[in-house]
């Protein structure tokens, strides 16, 4: 049973979360270094898959390399790695709980990685120089690329343990009835970190990207450091069996994939994420489809920014929303705007060529009023609607599960769309081929349209906003009423 599932409401200004007990004090202390942790979290996060594009394209890197690389190569990493790495922290048992020793472990060798990556293109034209003879003949450049492409992969490994198991932390240690007010200002926080970090440091991306990635790692290695030493986990329940009560790997992987993959219900979802991520890989070459419009990194900083900053204050609005009306109905509202409006919007650049200024804040137009507002809506879906979609007491399982279906988009779409990027080049110059971009995106976010409705359909059958329940392998649903009911009982 989810620990959580039996947490009362406050009394006398006291919160519980299974084992865990706090006063408002205490709880806000929790709130702070969670919230902190994610403040540098995400400005690592963001880091990377902004600057690397950009060393890429200045060491002479083909899209369909850049595509591969960092899109593909990592989404495959996170595929092998992030089931397994959730399946086990579900049942992990320590003394620091089982989430926080995942993230302590990779804490070291991913700031490793980060400080690496920054000296990156300097490590690259040592080795050419170095073992020349070794290496066929490779220009410094491609040296540089290979060299920096296996740090990103390393940096991958040990990223995954974060990605894996940070948003289970909050399951874990924040009291349930105020899990959606937590996660408002989760997206609050992590918008304002990205929004920093696109005003304040990303112009300086061309010039002083070792700095940034050096200084972000350091801040990281502190920052998520002290969060992981100050949040504590309570005693969890004894570990479940497996779904035929027998232990090894054969069993735990029956477990995990009749839990996760029986249900149609389910596959709604999961398809609607991988063609979202499909869509998703375009995100690496944004940066060239703002250039090619004419625009400076300066100013594809300020317009990021204040997109993120406008997404911080509408995202409480859309999660009032959420809890008012359910999350999937804000979703499907969310992804109505982003296929007739937001990317039709983004179209205008294949026919109009202004002048930079006037596509600055044409860019600007576009972005407040319609790409705000839209990512707005849609951030309430992962995790909000996973939370009130996935069962309970499996729910790193099924979160995992999505991620399968996440990373296989991105590993496909990230060769795709370096491929659509490349065989553009026939119909236009190299720079403009960006401009297409939103042409791709369509195609991706159409389907997932029509399986954010199929999934909506289904969540009412199950009961909808009176007695859904997330269905198993062993419920069906009662043709009378629709709601879910018991098959059988597991031993």
């Amino acid at each position: 049973m989810n620990q959580r599932a039996d947490s009362p409401e406050p009394r006398a200004g006291i919160y519980q979360c299974g084992t865990l007990t706090y006063t408002k004090p205490a709880l806000a202390v929790l709130f702070f270094w969670l919230l902190w942790g994610d403040f540098c979290y995400v400005l690592m996060e963001s880091v990377v898959p902004s600057i690397i594009p950009l060393r890429f394209k200045a060491l002479g890197a083909t899209n369909t390399t850049m595509g591969v690389v960092l899109s593909t190569l990592p989404w495959l990493i996170s595929l092998v790695l992030n089931p397994v790495i959730s399946f086990r922290s579900d049942r992990c048992r320590s003394r620091w709980g089982r989430r926080i020793p995942f993230i302590l472990f990779s804490l070291p060798f991913l700031v490793g990685c980060l400080i690496a990556l920054g000296f990156g293109e300097q490590i690259g034209l040592w080795v050419n120089h170095q073992w020349n003879g070794w290496l066929g003949g490779m220009s410094p450049q491609s040296t540089a690329i290979a060299v920096i492409s296996v740090i990103l992969v390393a940096f991958t490994v040990f990223n995954t343990f974060v990605n894996s198991v940070f948003w289970y932390l909050f399951n874990d240690v924040v009291p349930e009835h105020l899990l959606a007010r937590f996660m408002s200002w989760f997206r609050v926080v992590s918008t304002i970190s990205a929004s920093l970090y696109n005003l304040l440091i990303f112009r300086f991306a061309d010039t002083h990207a070792t700095e940034i990635l050096v200084g972000t790692g350091l801040l990281y290695f502190v920052g998520f450091g002290l969060m992981c030493l100050n949040v504590k986990e309570g005693k969890y329940p004894q570990v479940p069996n497996f779904i035929d009560n027998r232990p090894g790997f054969v069993s735990a992987v029956k477990t995990y994939f009749s839990e996760c993959l029986s249900l149609p219900h389910y596959w709604y979802q999961f398809l609607a994420t991988f063609f979202s991520a499909m869509a998703f890989s375009a995100v690496m070459f944004m940066v060239f489809f703002y250039q090619s419009t004419g625009l400076g990194v300066a100013e594809i900083g300020q317009i990021n920014g204040w997109i993120n900053i406008e997404v911080s204050v509408l995202i409480l609005g859309s999660g009032w929303l959420a809890d008012r009306f359910h999350p999937i109905r804000v979703c499907l509202l969310g992804q109505v705007l982003l296929v007739f409006a937001a990317i039709p919007a983004s179209m205008i650049w294949m026919v109009w060529h202004p002048v930079p200024r006037t596509a600055f804040w044409v860019w600007m137009l576009i972005s407040l009023v319609l790409t705000a507002p839209t990512t707005a809506l849609l951030g309430v879906w992962d995790p909000p609607l996973f939370m009130r979609l996935f069962p309970r007491d499996r729910y790193g399982q099924f979160c995992s599960a999505n991620s399968i279906w996440r990373a296989a988009g991105i590993i496909i779409g990230g060769v795709f769309t370096g491929m659509f990027l490349d065989h553009m080049k026939h119909f236009a110059s190299p720079a403009d081929v960006y401009r297409f971009i939103p042409i791709w995106q369509f195609v991706c976010q159409l389907p997932v349209l029509i399986l954010l409705i199929k999934l909506y359909q289904s969540w009412k059958r199950y009961g909808g906003d009176v007695s859904y329940k997330p269905p198993l392998p062993y419920m069906s649903l009662d043709p009378a009423g629709g709601e879910s009911v018991t098959n059988r009982v597991r031993n």
